[in-house]
């Protein structure tokens, strides 16, 4: 299914140009902040902590969009909720008209892997777009409450994101039918990120120290009932 010209207009309004570059540096330094928790820890850097790294970004990551709304630099809403399936919790970032989860994915274009949490609301905010129906598609949009998105990202080897990405997906197959790439925008528009320093403010990283430790300590505390 190709991008939707109606449902294309309805994701920019929900992420606006001028929010591209403060999006992308809350994301960078949240990656940069988790490494960097990450091979300070001693507990973490063995095979065992390597292979939850990518949780621990994700963690970072969301810790720093959520602030940056907190502060005003971003118009979106954030909170921290518990995902349908599972006892785990995600970032869920309110637009105008679109809600929009965090995930990697391994290019641009990519879906992220299948998770059950995103593949009950992908299915329940998106079947309507594309039920059968007399009404002519820019109504139909029109009467979706929210529109579901992705904020899609992948870290280099270096560091360096790769790829920032706002994607709609369509309800019932793997295809784009809204989809902004936020890092070309960027370029194409002639903005540049403001350099992102890889050594966290000291401050942030005891932050995101205590979140990961409460979140912990939540996820034993709910294994133990």
């Amino acid at each position: 299914m190709p991008i939707v010209p109606e449902i294309q207009e309805r994701l920019l309004l929900a992420f606006p140009r001028s929010a591209y570059v403060t999006l992308s540096r809350a994301v960078q330094e949240g990656s940069y902040l988790a490494d960097h928790l990450f091979d300070g820890e001693s507990f973490l850097n063995n095979a065992i902590g390597r292979d939850i790294r990518g949780h621990i970004r994700r963690v970072g990551i969301s810790t720093q969009i959520g602030l940056y709304c907190q502060r005003g630099d971003l118009p979106f809403v954030t909170e921290m909720k518990p995902m349908p399936r599972g006892p785990w919790h995600w970032l869920e970032i309110r637009s105008t008209g679109a809600i929009a989860h965090v995930c990697r994915t391994d290019d641009s274009e990519s879906f992220p892997d299948e998770a059950e949490s995103r593949q009950d609301i992908r299915l329940v905010l998106q079947a309507n777009l594309f039920r059968p129906a007399t009404a002519e598609l820019g109504k139909i949009i029109q009467d979706v409450p929210q529109l579901y998105t992705w904020v899609t990202f992948r870290v280099a080897q270096d560091g360096r994101l790769s790829h920032l990405c706002c994607c709609s997906p369509a309800a019932d197959r793997d295809e784009w039918i809204a989809y902004i790439n936020i890092l070309d925008q960027i370029s194409k528009s002639g903005a540049t990120v403001p350099t992102v320093s890889a050594v966290p403010d000291p401050k942030e990283k005891l932050r995101l120290k205590d979140h990961i430790a409460a979140a912990l300590e939540k996820s034993g505390d709910k294994e133990k009932k």
